[in-house]
């Protein structure tokens, strides 16, 4: 059932994408038969790697995958190794970096306070901020134009970043 997950070619800033997306086809797909396998969720996978950047990583894992016996072996450590593997490999060490470098130079476009929102939000998770933190508060309100802003900080002033959103979305 559903669409197989696009093919990853190496790319470090699709990789959680792309394991998100294979995780929730395995998910679809639970009750058909082969699908619960452990070994075998492994060796779709691999099939879903293609191009000379990955080719070697998936010889070698392919070749790990042959020394398993498919009924002893069949054990959640499989996945779990094999995640730990890819994200070792392939997943963006420099992402949540990123996202906060991103979150710090985010601005609001004209009256668009849904948008604004749903991608700061997106950024503080992977930047992984506490959301009613200080340093979120501050983010947020330094990212809205001046006249919202000005809204948001009349009395009474948000304590929380829900009533923070709340407030933003009342000014537009």
């Amino acid at each position: 059932m559903g669409g197989l997950p696009q093919v990853f070619t190496s790319d470090c800033l699709f990789a959680d994408d792309f394991i998100e997306e294979v995780k929730g086809y395995l998910r679809l797909n639970q009750d058909v038969a082969g699908y619960n396998s452990l070994i075998k969720k492994v060796a779709l996978t691999l099939t879903l790697m293609k191009g000379p950047q990955v080719a070697g990583w998936t010889r070698n894992i392919g070749n790990w995958l042959d020394t398993l016996d498919p009924i002893a072996d069949n054990i959640p450590d499989v996945w779990d190794q094999f995640l730990y593997e890819f994200s070792q490999q392939y997943q963006d060490s420099q992402r949540e970096n990123r996202a906060r470098g991103k979150i710090e130079r985010y601005t609001m476009k004209f009256l668009e306070i849904d948008d604004y929102i749903a991608q700061f939000k997106d950024l503080a998770r992977i930047a992984r901020y506490n959301a009613n933190s200080g340093m979120v508060f501050q983010l947020f309100t330094k990212g809205l134009p001046d006249d919202i802003l000005k809204e948001v900080l009349t009395s009474p002033t948000p304590q929380t970043y829900t009533e923070l959103k709340e407030k933003a979305v009342n000014s537009t």
